[in-house]
């Protein structure tokens, strides 16, 4: 049968398999980021830290995830392909240095340098997701990564609680470490940057992708310093990072003090408030994958961003904050009325994260990687207060013999503030340049 009889060639699927490879790698990142939070109370056991030393040891990710900024300059430099890789590798190999840690000091340094390695991965990722996927499907795609966040906090949680019982938790963190050395070299073994670059691309599905996607973002031709004196004055850009801060404030009490909440606070055994964990975590995938869904839906239906994007976020901010309050209400010693209660929250606050990347690349045009991590270095001030805040308030607790709902309070109104901050985000106009039409 000659070619033309047998019709035009059937695309490729090698954008799905990229998007699998991001999302891999997204996994062992909150992996490695979330394994210390259901280990915390046997590490502080084991190295007598307090309460408050604890805190800043689980807050010293933060701390190293402030570098998105040369982060995301460097990935752009280097490229998805090696930047990628290169991040991998670090927050792996800190990884393995948190499993040999000997005291508070070296474990604070380990997990600072995991947050440095991870500072490159998401303004990177998101820039590889605007040259993959055009704005239509860019809600989707986002969510499968934000999703796959979490699916890699569920499987932190767990492993971890799985491992130390027989093994103990440094060859847990081992264990995990290992693997990410492994992952690293297979992504920079078969990744590509774009799809003209990947051999097993073919035409079909290389014409498939250029159809109406944007252009591979550039480095801004402005000098820098004229980039980030336009940011500092964009009311987007300040509205966008302000959403991140209340959001990454809300999400970090699940991966450092929620287990030990549990326990203190509802009498929950370590193995069983580890497990309990889980269920939050597994909230905000469901919550990612919905809110992808409902991002790209709601745009395809009314053509408008701002309704597909602040319209959706703050919507499901406000139900996440509600949800959350009845948490803090619910009745004494109910601790499956609690657990159930802020997993519906983090359901809701997962169906926003979507909204978050899909505006990120609407308002950074070719500077989307700067935005991002720009976005993510400010906003993620909230993961650095966050356990240290909630550590002070636990040691207070503990010395009064107060109730530990205050807590819970302190979350909901975070939630609400994310939720007003959206309402003022205009996602019509771009951080760097003029206006876009209303839509």
């Amino acid at each position: 049968m000659s070619e033309a009889a047998a019709g035009p060639a059937l695309p490729t699927r090698v954008r799905h398999l990229v998007l699998g490879s991001l999302a891999a790698l997204t996994v062992h990142a909150y992996l490695t980021r979330v394994c210390l939070a259901p280990a915390a109370s046997t590490i502080q056991a084991d190295l007598r830290l307090s309460n408050a030393s604890m805190g800043w040891v689980l807050g010293a990710f933060a701390m190293g995830y402030w570098a998105q900024v040369p982060g995301g300059w460097l990935g752009a430099r280097l490229g998805a392909r090696w930047g990628l890789s290169l991040a991998c590798l670090v927050w792996s190999l800190a990884t393995i240095a948190t499993a040999l840690a000997g005291s508070a000091g070296l474990l604070w340094w380990s997990r600072l340098a995991v947050g440095l390695g991870q500072a490159v991965l998401f303004p990177v990722a998101n820039a590889a997701v605007s040259s993959w996927y055009p704005r239509a499907r860019r809600g989707s795609a986002s969510s499968v990564i934000t999703s796959f966040m979490s699916v890699g906090g569920v499987l932190g949680s767990g492993l971890t609680i799985r491992l130390m019982g027989p093994l103990g938790w440094r060859p847990a963190f081992l264990i995990f470490g290992i693997a990410g050395v492994i992952a690293s070299a297979v992504f920079a073994a078969w990744y590509r940057n774009l799809p003209g670059e990947h051999p097993a691309v073919n035409d079909a599905e290389r014409a498939l992708i250029l159809d109406g996607v944007a252009p591979a973002p550039e480095e801004p031709s402005e000098p820098m310093a004229a980039v980030f004196l336009q940011m500092l004055r964009s009311p987007t850009m300040g509205a966008l990072c302000l959403q991140h801060f209340f959001r990454s404030f809300g999400y970090f009490f699940f991966v450092t003090w929620f287990p030990t909440f549990l326990e203190r606070g509802y009498g929950v055994s370590r193995e069983r408030a580890g497990e309990l964990n889980m269920l939050p975590l597994a909230g905000v995938v469901a919550g990612s994958f919905a809110g992808g869904w409902a991002v790209d839906r709601v745009y395809r239906l009314t053509g408008k961003l701002w309704a597909s994007r602040s319209g959706v976020a703050a919507g499901s901010l406000l139900l996440c904050a509600l949800a959350t309050a009845c948490a803090a209400m619910a009745p004494a010693g109910g601790t499956v009325w609690v657990v159930a209660l802020v997993t519906l929250g983090t359901f809701f606050s997962g169906f926003s994260g979507p909204a978050t990347w899909a505006t990120a690349i609407d308002v950074g045009g070719k500077s989307t990687p700067l935005v991002f991590a720009v976005m993510n270095t400010l906003g993620n001030l909230g993961s650095v207060l966050c356990p240290i805040i909630v550590g002070y308030q636990i040691d207070s607790i503990t010395r009064s013999g107060g109730s530990w709902t205050p807590i819970l309070l302190l979350f909901s109104c975070v939630y609400l503030a994310a939720a007003l901050s959206w309402l003022v985000l205009d996602p019509n106009r771009p951080v760097i340049g003029p206006a876009r039409p209303a839509s």
